[in-house]
């Protein structure tokens, strides 16, 4: 970055009651990615945690991470589901740029796949890129509302970096795609609206199948 500034990074886990995996992700994948990027990234973590009970090892390990200023919302018992607990995450971050991995699934394999998922925001002169991370087909923009001209397309929910305004300019929706289907209706919302989603070759966010004969810096199918 110019003049030796960090880049403003607001990391988001939303964890849903399982505690060791999510410490898994926290403490084998994703601090360690960003102690290697401190001198480049000004990083926060915000945690939403939308469990049964409250995690309260994770609670501990997040606001005694050692790296970085966090943040650990317990919402009492309720589950917003991935939208909605996006729209907080996305209230309580203060960085202009979001990256999001997903507490229950993720394996790094190359502490550099944090770079890979930013940079296209952050050479984005236009600012028009909104959503980078793995694509993933996603059938008829129609059905959810949008025009069919759309790429049949979305930026995969388990990983991704994306621009924090643009997230709180069009939220994730909360209703009938609360869950299934948000990252979907979330990249259908952005192209409408004239931005830019951007596959991440280095990054495989995939749904319940393996992956293999590649190497790629982090997949979020692993455990």
């Amino acid at each position: 970055m110019a003049g030796g500034t960090r880049l403003g990074v607001t990391v988001v886990m939303i964890p849903h009651n399982d505690e060791e995996r999510a410490l898994t992700r926290l403490r084998r994948d994703l601090l360690p990615s960003l102690a290697l990027s401190w001198r480049l990234l000004d990083a926060e973590l915000v945690v939403i945690d939308n469990s049964e009970r409250q995690l309260t090892r994770l609670a501990r390990a997040v606001r005694n991470n050692g790296l970085f200023p966090a943040k650990y919302r317990w919402n009492k018992g309720r589950n917003l589901y991935y939208g909605p607990a996006m729209n907080q995450a996305v209230r309580e971050a203060s960085r202009p740029f979001l990256l999001y991995v997903c507490a229950n699934h993720g394996r790094m394999h190359d502490p550099t796949w944090i770079w890979d998922l930013l940079e296209p925001l952050v050479s984005d002169p236009s600012e028009s890129v909104a959503l980078t991370g793995s694509f993933y087909p996603s059938g008829p923009p129609s059905p959810m509302g949008f025009a069919d001209w759309l790429e049949q397309v979305h930026v995969q929910g388990g990983v991704f970096a994306a621009r924090t305004s643009v997230l709180a300019r069009f939220p994730y929706p909360d209703g009938e795609y609360a869950h299934w289907g948000s990252d979907i209706y979330q990249s259908f919302q952005l192209q409408q609206h004239g931005y830019v989603l951007v596959d991440v070759p280095s990054v495989k966010s995939v749904w319940r199948s393996r992956v293999e004969g590649e190497h790629w810096k982090y997949v979020h199918d692993e455990s």
